[in-house]
């Protein structure tokens, strides 16, 4: 192909280094389901990279990778062969000089996380690794791998290897470089994965979590720190240094053994659901839970009845403990007794709508990041309910907490998926008391949607409660897939309701969320 579409950028280096992003195109038309998000900022990350070290670059600035994925072997073979033939001619270029060629696949991760997950086909827990068909040498590994994650510390971010992307698919684009696609019908992958099997090219896959990739002052920490890493590793390479450092692509080679997430053992039934109305119009919306027996994954939202949100959320290693979780950022201890300690220092993504959630990748291009420092304890009283205080500080939010709460034991994940509506106020003589209706429940809570003429309500029809109905006030959407093709549209956020005490009716503040299954 003597021309190349406007949307690929293809950059001819000097030094013996590839950078590529191959998804930093943008979905033009309406979000579908099933689409995958864009890498939002992996463009400009990459041509930043690309220009101090020198490097080739294949940059993706436009295609949207719902219509081509240029991350997988057989979409690039099949849809994209000329992509893969410039692929091949750079790591060619970059290794005339008899350097063994580094390529760096700029990728994001989707999670509120300075974190960089570092792919090179294996997994890490603890100091042990495990995999199969890694993509770099031994040499490059000890080396380059290990300076990365250093400088990456040393400037305060952190760093694992395969923790959600290990790169470690068949069909992976940095599976390329690993050897274990020899033969394969397309002359370039062919070439590239002998040249790999030889030891003649490594390759790293890096998943930047949202703060690597944002503007500001940890996106300019990672790439200092990456360029520093390049620099040293080219500076100590030999051009006759790797005939013998081996490929480890059969795990005979290193000893290293190969697991499956399916031998990693059955989810654990731990975590915790906290959330409160801190303030007139501010509710707070946290949780954790355990994934696996050695992963865990926390969240914290703050919605605001002006429309806006935010966001942290990550995944990473778990040591087992109930009750305390930790992510960069992120601590949570919770005792038996029902007292619950959170602290957050960092970022948190800062969403315009409520609706990001409902077009992600749309959501993710107009937001931006909030520093947090939030620090809140929580004591229960009784049936979950219980009293939270602290402080909550994020973006422009300030406030002094001392708020009636609302504590859930268990993991989300096993949380039915059924019709539900459950509505939770705080205030006055009521203390604390939680509405619930399944499906199917001869008692009524439902969400009513807006009027022409008026906002969305909740129908309350329960003999004996107290609680009269509510305004919503504030209402986060969600859409989750379940398995055989049902589809959950989950909604959580702020109510005003109307409560009966003894001194009169009065408007109180309250929590709501909703599960409404669609077949």
């Amino acid at each position: 192909m003597s021309e190349l579409p406007e949307w690929l950028t293809h950059r001819r280096g000097r030094g013996p280094v590839v950078v590529v992003a191959p998804h930093g195109g943008r979905r033009q038309r309406p979000v579908r389901r099933g689409d995958n998000v864009n890498d939002l900022y992996t463009v400009e990350i990459a041509a930043e990279l690309a220009e101090r070290l020198d490097a080739h670059a294949i940059i993706n600035s436009g295609l949207d990778r719902n219509d081509i994925d240029l991350n997988r072997i057989g979409a690039l073979a099949e849809k994209a062969p000329y992509v893969l033939g410039v692929l091949r001619g750079c790591v060619e270029e970059a290794g005339s000089g008899g350097e063994v060629p580094l390529v760096l696949l700029v990728h994001g991760w989707n999670m509120v996380l300075p974190c960089c997950d570092i792919g090179i086909g294996l997994r890490r827990n603890g100091q042990r690794l495990t995999g199969r068909y890694p993509t770099v040498g031994r040499a490059t590994f000890d080396g380059f791998v290990a300076a990365l994650e250093h400088e990456l510390a040393a400037r305060g971010l952190s760093s694992d290897i395969g923790r959600r992307y290990p790169a470690n698919g068949a069909d992976n684009a940095t599976q390329l470089f690993s050897g274990r696609h020899v033969g394969h019908s397309n002359g370039d992958v062919d070439a590239v994965s002998r040249l790999a099997a030889g030891g003649g090219v490594d390759a790293v896959q890096l998943e930047l979590g949202i703060p690597l990739r944002w503007p500001g002052a940890r996106r300019s920490s990672f790439i200092e720190a990456l360029t520093e890493a390049v620099r040293g590793h080219v500076a100590s390479s030999r051009p006759d240094g790797r005939a013998d450092d081996g490929r480890f692509n059969a795990r005979s080679e290193w000893g290293l053994p190969y697991s499956t997430r399916s031998e990693v053992g059955a989810p654990v039934e731990d975590g915790y659901t906290l959330q409160a109305v801190v303030a007139d119009g501010v509710g707070i919306f946290t949780g954790v839970e355990a994934t696996a027996p050695g992963t865990m994954a926390g969240r914290v939202s703050v919605v605001s009845d002006d429309g806006s949100m935010m966001l942290l959320v990550g995944e990473g290693p778990w040591d087992g403990v109930a009750g305390r979780y930790a992510l960069e950022g992120l601590d949570w201890a919770a005792t038996e007794a029902g007292e619950v300690h959170l602290r957050v220092r960092g970022q948190m993504i800062a969403y315009r709508t409520h609706e990001a959630y409902l077009d992600l990748e749309a959501g993710l291009a107009e937001s931006e990041l909030a520093e947090a420092d939030i620090e809140l304890s929580f004591r229960e009283e009784g049936d979950g309910f219980g009293r939270l205080r602290g402080r909550l500080r994020a973006g422009a939010i300030d406030v002094d907490v001392d708020c009636g709460a609302f504590l859930d034991r268990g993991s989300r994940s096993a949380m039915n998926a059924r019709s539900r509506v459950r509505l939770a106020v705080a205030d006055g003589e009521m203390a604390g008391l939680r509405l619930v209706s399944d499906g199917g429940s001869e008692q009524r809570l439902t969400l009513l949607d807006a009027e022409a003429e008026g906002a969305a309500r909740i129908h309350v029809e329960m003999p004996g409660s107290r609680v009269l109905g509510g305004e919503i006030v504030a209402r986060v959407p969600v859409w989750r897939d379940l398995p055989g093709g049902a589809r959950v549209l989950w909604s959580f956020g702020l109510a005003r309701c109307l409560v009966e005490e003894s001194a009169g009716r009065r408007r109180v503040n309250g929590l709501f969320d909703s599960v409404q299954v669609f077949d």
